[in-house]
């Protein structure tokens, strides 16, 4: 089996085992974290848009405010009846009304009105860099854009027990050189707070939202540039959070694989620059961007997602009175003000080698990428 060890694995061992020491971070990228947004979100007065489409079949409704930071996917149908929404301003969480009346919040849930208590279905959806949806996808489509795909070319197949190439899955670290959080601590945010009250966190840095019943955990990337997966738990759901530094993107899967309660850690695999997290109960490889298992006991199994938000740490205040807010108390040294990736999230390169280059937009913008039967949509900021 071929493993490669490139130049860039230098700077990963680096990250994942000098910054594990209980020393400070000297020596370390003192650069601040870096908003990630080469196409930066319009100052436009209307700050929240809707915008219906249909893909593979489906019916989409993509909520966005380029205001606030953030696309979501929902499926308009309620008890099987399309619905037509409009968009509610400055109500945060409330978004947007249905044509009976009814008010839905921001997690796609009916608040008040005929339809109270009801739940919008979600499509598989998050928020990732351009160049990793160019490459998990070929030839993806980009909403009301009429920039023509580079050639697609052959279709990937696996190899040496893998689902993926197995001469294209790279080493970045050794296996959990770079720690995962597997008991995340907690503090109680309530709009009488002022400011963070952690004090590691500003009002433009990204933070991900999970909501189990009621109950929501906030999640910053100041932390998760740092970890990558925290296992965590809500209400008797556990899950894991995903992050992968390199490819933006955030996912959240439930730990409950085929009745078996598992958690993830960093295997140090990539692909496509995309962190393939494992499974500590049969350890199989995962591949984030493709939800799925690519290697192992468990390959073809697809992740069972949880519904997540990506926004700004100021929208997260806005959309939530009372929220549990992850704190620095991780059991590592870091410094989480300081991202040790530099300004990677905003300038063109990429740091491991990707399987295929499609350059319609600039590597970094930040897109929503809706997958439905293995093909992917893109959505852009722009469009809000």
């Amino acid at each position: 089996m071929k493993v490669h060890l490139h130049i860039w694995t230098l700077a990963f061992l680096l990250i994942g085992m000098a910054c594990s020491s209980s020393d400070s971070n000297d020596g370390m990228n003192t650069n601040p974290n870096p908003s990630p947004n080469p196409n930066p979100p319009s100052t436009d007065s209307t700050q929240l848009k809707i915008v219906y489409d249909e893909f593979q079949g489906s019916s989409l409704m993509i909520v966005g405010s380029s205001v606030h930071n953030f696309m979501l996917a929902f499926h308009p149908i309620v008890d099987g009846e399309s619905m037509n929404f409009t968009a509610v301003q400055d109500s945060l969480p409330i978004v947007m009304q249905d044509d009976k009346g009814t008010y839905w919040n921001i997690f796609g849930q009916a608040t008040d009105g005929p339809n109270q208590g009801k739940q919008l279905d979600t499509p598989s959806s998050f928020i990732g860099y351009w160049f990793s949806w160019g490459a998990f996808y070929p030839g993806l489509e980009i909403y009301n854009n009429t920039l023509s795909p580079p050639n697609v070319g052959a279709s990937v197949s696996g190899s040496d027990g893998w689902s993926i190439p197995r001469d294209e899955v790279y080493v970045g670290a050794p296996k959990e050189a770079i720690p995962s959080i597997d008991k995340p601590d907690f503090v109680r945010v309530k709009t009488t707070n002022v400011g963070d009250p952690d004090n590691f966190v500003d009002h433009s840095d990204f933070v991900v939202l999970v909501n189990i019943n009621g109950t929501i955990h906030v999640y910053p990337h100041n932390i998760l540039n740092w970890h990558e997966i925290v296992n965590d738990e809500i209400n008797a759901t556990e899950f894991a959070l995903v992050f992968c530094p390199l490819t933006g993107t955030s996912t959240v899967w439930d730990r409950n694989i085929d009745g078996v309660s598992s958690t993830y850690g960093v295997s140090g695999f990539l692909y496509n620059s995309n962190v393939v997290p494992y499974d500590r109960t049969s350890g199989s490889n995962w591949s984030q961007m493709l939800l799925k298992s690519v290697n192992g006991s468990l390959e073809g199994t697809h992740s069972k997602n949880i519904f997540a938000i990506e926004t700004t740490y100021a929208t997260a205040r806005n959309i939530s009175s009372d929220f549990q807010q992850m704190t620095t108390d991780t059991g590592h040294s870091r410094n989480y003000t300081q991202n040790p990736y530099g300004n990677y999230p905003v300038n063109s390169s990429i740091m491991f080698p990707v399987n295929f280059d499609d350059n319609r937009l600039h590597a970094k913008e930040r897109v929503l990428g809706v997958i439905i039967n293995g093909k992917a949509k893109a959505y852009r900021f722009t469009s809000f």
